[in-house]
């Protein structure tokens, strides 16, 4: 059976539940017209973040786009898991200042919006974010020790979307979805270390692969 480029082989796997392909399938087409949470400063600010926080590079075909400023700014629109840090506002709230800070200090220090700052500048903010030493004291932002614990939720919420997508699973190999279709239970036989069985995906991430070809 041919696949589209796009569609990975383990939607058509029978040890794939209907909810769950339809599920992992719907991430596969995310409207990216017009933010639903965000303004369009701040999901501009997201979507030059995030090539730099995780490079998807080494992992997914050039020019795959999955979408993760998009699901991601959907996500903010909730539900949402109904935990965040007493010192921060609602997600949604926290998300737009947490940006709009990153941008303005990428202004105060470098003289030029976030999104125009090269790469390696990008990621020195991020890591000054990171360090608790980028904040702004002022009404719509937030304040540096904010800006640290917003960081640990910016880094929780970009995996979960990234380890979310059945590309990126096909792509690393990862079958945790499979354990049967929807009348049986199928489950995994094999559970000892560098086992796989056939029907579980074979990563194709050249960053695995590099590895791999190391050893």
């Amino acid at each position: 059976m041919s696949h589209p480029p796009d569609r990975p082989e383990i939607l058509d796997s029978d040890h794939l539940s209907t909810r769950t392909r339809e599920i992992l399938t719907s991430r596969l087409s995310v409207s990216t017209t017009q933010p639903r949470t965000l303004s369009l400063r701040a999901y501009a600010v997201l979507d030059a973040l995030l090539p730099v926080l995780l490079p998807l590079d080494e992992i997914l075909p050039p020019g795959t786009d999955i979408s993760m400023t998009a699901r991601i700014d959907a996500a903010l629109s909730g539900p949402r898991d109904g935990w965040r840090f007493a010192d921060l506002p609602p997600d949604a709230e926290a998300w737009e200042s947490a940006l709009l800070t990153l941008d303005d200090a990428a202004t105060e220090q470098h003289g030029l919006a976030f999104i125009h700052l090269a790469p390696d500048l990008r990621g020195s903010l991020l890591d000054a974010v990171m360090d608790g030493q980028v904040g702004l004291d002022r009404a719509g932002r937030l304040t540096a020790s904010q800006m640290k614990r917003w960081s640990g939720d910016l880094r929780g919420e970009v995996v979960d979307c990234i380890m979310s997508d059945p590309r990126i699973q096909q792509a690393l190999g990862i079958s945790s979805s499979l354990t049967g279709g929807d009348t049986v239970f199928q489950g995994f036989t094999n559970v000892g270390p560098d086992s796989r069985e056939d029907f579980e995906p074979k990563a194709t991430a050249s960053l695995l692969q590099m590895t791999d070809s190391s050893e």
